[in-house]
């Protein structure tokens, strides 16, 4: 619904991507007003909050693999 509110940044995804990105433009710019915008009830309901919490560089993978 309209809330009226106006923003100078709509960022769509709650996830790690669409928060990191929401963070580093406030980082960099503190004075933009930013929403981010998330189907869910709550942040990282999808992938973000599904992985296993593991970081890793793809060292597993063949060279040459694409992955």
């Amino acid at each position: 619904t309209d809330s009226g509110e106006s923003y100078d940044l709509v960022v769509v995804g709650g996830g790690i991507v669409g928060c990191a990105t929401a963070r580093e433009m406030l980082e960099r710019h503190p004075q933009l007003k930013i929403a981010i915008v998330e189907k869910e009830n709550d942040l990282a309901k999808h992938q973000t909050g599904h992985n296993s919490g593991v970081i890793h560089a793809g060292i597993y993978y063949k060279p040459g693999s694409m992955k």
